[in-house]
């Protein structure tokens, strides 16, 4: 899978996107809202689209979609894609609960329909039973025209081949951790995901806890010979991997220097000695510590 030819122009730079598996073209790096309250939520879009952001990602896990949705409401739908997620469910009620979760999701954001939709992990169980009715769910939300595309986060090679038992529509996309430190295809993930036309999508792009690959000396060093941060550095090596991305930042400046990332490029060298990098450690999910699916 390769970068589109198209880009869409930000502040900053132009942002590539990625062509999904049904068609559908995602920018290559999304604004993150983890961990932020409604109200930074709201502020941080509103920001980022300002600087240039064209892509946003929230959650109904993390509890500030109205936020989100207020800041971009009155703003040209088309300017925009919106990413958004649902957890795994809490009764038995698989199928039911699911779709509760997708119609509260859009209620939330004040729309009709997002780009694209995730499951946003696995059941803890790892039942796959669960997974598969998850998924129709999900498949009965896309084929409505509710969302533009469905995929799955933290989603493991046994989760995936569980849903892919029963599913008519295949993941476009499966979002999990991915950094430098864990090579450039951490548990084989990503050979995997690109043999069945999944797109990959990092978060946790500049490590989970640490700043390592926000100052630590190879990211630096790399990123003093081309004028840039280390945090910059460890961008453009997902982005050299064809690896979208989601990123945060409440700093106007930091939101701007992730944006400058497209237009300059890692020597064969330096990108061969990120690869090899071994830290900081990471797993593409805190659910593939283990493979084994129920089924």
């Amino acid at each position: 899978m390769k970068l589109a030819c198209c880009m869409i122009m930000g502040a900053t730079a132009a942002i590539p996107t990625v062509k999904l598996n049904n068609g559908v073209e995602m920018p290559l790096i999304s604004l993150g809202t983890w961990q932020y309250n409604s109200t930074v939520a709201e502020a941080t879009v509103k920001l980022g689209m300002k600087v240039g952001f064209n892509h946003i990602d929230t959650a109904h896990t993390y509890e500030n979609q109205d936020g989100v949705g207020r800041a971009l409401a009155g703003m040209d739908r088309k300017s925009y894609f919106l990413t958004t997620k649902v957890p795994a469910p809490s009764t038995t009620k698989y199928y039911d609960e699911t779709n509760q979760y997708l119609s509260d999701d859009l209620k939330f954001l004040n729309l009709d329909q997002v780009d694209l939709m995730l499951l946003h992990f696995p059941p803890k169980t790892n039942d796959c039973a669960v997974m598969q009715e998850q998924w129709r769910a999900m498949e009965d939300f896309y084929k409505a025209g509710k969302a533009k595309a469905i995929g799955v986060s933290n989603y493991c090679i046994s989760s995936l081949e569980c849903i892919a038992e029963k599913a008519t529509v295949t993941p476009a996309v499966n979002q999990v951790e991915f950094h430098i430190g864990m090579g450039p295809d951490p548990t084989g993930l990503k050979s995997y995901c690109d043999s069945k036309g999944i797109f990959l999508q990092a978060y946790s792009p500049l490590g989970d806890g640490t700043t390592e690959l926000i100052t630590g000396p190879l990211v630096s060093s790399i990123g003093k010979s081309h004028g840039k941060s280390g945090a910059q550095v460890s961008l453009r090596w997902l982005v050299e991997h064809n690896i979208p991305l989601s990123t945060k930042s409440t700093s106007e400046k930091h939101l701007q220097e992730d944006l400058d990332i497209f237009e300059w490029s890692l020597t064969s060298e330096e990108k061969s000695k990120l690869d090899a990098a071994t830290s900081p450690a990471g797993t593409p999910s805190f659910m593939c510590k283990s493979e084994t699916v129920v089924v």
